[in-house]
């Protein structure tokens, strides 16, 4: 054979083997299942029917953990809103950055995620195509907008909230139009548009329902790609709102006694989860009508415990703003078709960020050089591992100055605060009623080193108390609302 015909020889070769690996590559592309992770937002843990809810009927939520597995220990890292979603979106601990409290001035530039990956942008890299609906609440600067941290897509509103109805409903009379300045950051948050990326959107009918249809619309896409969809709901957070003909579903005396819970708070909060439920039943049809239920892995959460004033949390003690378990501990269910078991209830714990790091895993990705803190629990939640994914767990709730925080490990839960610590045995005594920290002295001392060992990877707060009214801005996306206001650059 002569040279030249080698090199043509050598020449199909190569370009044989380049097809070879870039079809491999393009079926692995299309191979990888899409992810949708649902948040509910203020949700008790005691108030989704697979996890014993008796006046609130869930059936959606409960055929998704019939279908796939219920995580008894599911937790998240933080006991409000703020801190808990930038854990989640980022897959990192938040006090590692700073994030420690709640936005609470949205048009503060200063408070809101930093300059950091989320688990979109990783998926991005990834080659997925990512979406978001609903609740952000992590800044609204240009370089906090979910499109400039990874979504594709983002329908949704920027604040901690949103009114469930457009705020010219009859109503509210006029309650919202104008605001009082200086307004709340209460009324600011909730007040702010709907938008569309950066576009604002009018909206006609209630906001549970309005994204269910954005997420719906999201998935009718028909992407080539896999993708990434982040549902995230502000149901079934304060203020308690919902359709009169979904709220008659709940009469107040057939509602549960939950301590601290008036039975009309009760009766519009169940109406409110129904909502939510029949949302996401109507968007896993419409996966499944797609032709995607195979190929799709889905999560189901809330962002921390349930508010006193609404939810049930019971048996657990606490609420949302505690370390009790009733703080901490959430619903959590993944349904991973031909892959997890069936109605299958797991035990040891596992926390959100376990979901971002599991998600990259999936999409190709490895989670440890990406800096993610959580764990790819596949093995686990497919029942290939019994082994817990975890030795021990942290988490870091007080301030930079102040530490607090939680350790468990194993049975054991510590909690520190303001130089307290308790010790419980969850095992045994799951409610949190009796502090072992006395009669295990020695086990409270090994435990609280390990924590303050770990917490000295935290850094110094992103901002402080907002100094400034920033009752407007001049956003884009905020043109036709009350809070724009025109400035001069």
């Amino acid at each position: 054979m002569n040279p030249s015909d080698l090199k043509i020889v050598k020449f199909a070769w190569l370009l044989g083997a380049f097809l070879c690996v870039s079809g491999e590559a393009m079926a692995d592309t299309h191979d990888r299942p899409n992810i949708i992770v649902i948040m509910a937002d203020d949700l008790g843990y005691a108030d989704v029917g697979c996890y014993g809810c008796k006046d609130i009927p869930t059936p959606n939520i409960d055929q998704l953990a019939a279908d796939g597995v219920r995580f008894t220990s599911g937790y998240v890292t933080g006991n409000m809103c703020g801190p808990s979603r930038a854990g989640f979106l980022s897959g990192r601990r938040q006090s590692t950055f700073g994030y420690y409290s709640n936005v609470s001035s949205p048009f503060d530039p200063a408070q809101g995620l930093p300059k950091i990956e989320t688990i979109a942008s990783l998926l991005q890299k990834q080659g997925y195509v990512t979406g978001g609906v609903g609740k952000w609440h992590m800044g609204t600067t240009p370089d906090q907008h979910p499109n400039a941290k990874g979504f594709d897509d983002w329908f949704g509103f920027l604040g901690g909230g949103l009114m469930y109805y457009p705020l010219d409903h009859p109503s509210y009379q006029g309650r919202f139009t104008p605001l009082k300045r200086p307004a709340k950051h209460r009324d600011l948050q909730h007040t702010m548009p709907l938008i569309h990326n950066m576009t604002p959107v009018p909206w006609d009918q209630y906001l549970t329902r309005e994204l269910t249809d954005a997420g719906i619309a999201f998935v009718e896409k028909k992407l080539e790609q896999p993708f990434f969809l982040f549902m995230s709901y502000n149901a079934p957070h304060l203020d308690l709102e919902a359709p009169p003909e979904t709220i008659a579903k709940f009469p107040e005396d057939a509602m549960t006694a939950v301590p601290g819970v008036t039975p009309k708070s009760r009766s519009i909060y169940g109406a409110m989860v129904y909502e939510m439920d029949q949302g996401i039943g109507k968007l896993l049809a419409k996966v499944n009508e797609m032709g995607l239920s195979d190929n799709t892995i889905i999560w189901f959460l809330s962002d921390h415990g349930g508010m006193r004033r609404t939810s049930d949390n019971r048996p657990l003690r606490g609420s949302k703003g505690n370390s009790y378990e009733g703080g901490l501990r959430v619903p959590m269910i993944v349904k991973w078709p031909g892959k997890t078991a069936t109605g299958a209830v797991l035990h040891s714990p596992v926390t959100s960020l376990d979901i971002g790091a599991t998600s990259i895993a999936l999409a190709g990705g490895d989670p440890v050089s990406a800096g993610l803190h959580g764990k790819d629990i596949r093995a686990y939640m497919t029942g290939q591992s019994e082994e817990a994914p975890h030795e021990a767990l942290y988490w870091y709730t007080g301030s930079y100055k102040a530490p607090a925080g939680v350790m468990r490990e194993g049975d054991f839960k510590l909690l520190y605060e303001k130089g307290i610590a308790q010790l419980y045995n969850l095992n045994d005594d799951l409610g949190e009623t009796t502090d072992l920290a006395a009669t295990y002295p020695q086990r409270v001392q090994s435990m609280l080193a390990r924590w303050k060992e770990w917490a000295e990877g935290r850094q110094p707060e992103l901002w402080g108390k907002s100094r400034g009214s920033f009752q407007y801005a001049d956003y884009e996306w905020l043109k036709g609302s009350q809070h724009y206001r025109h400035t001069s650059k």
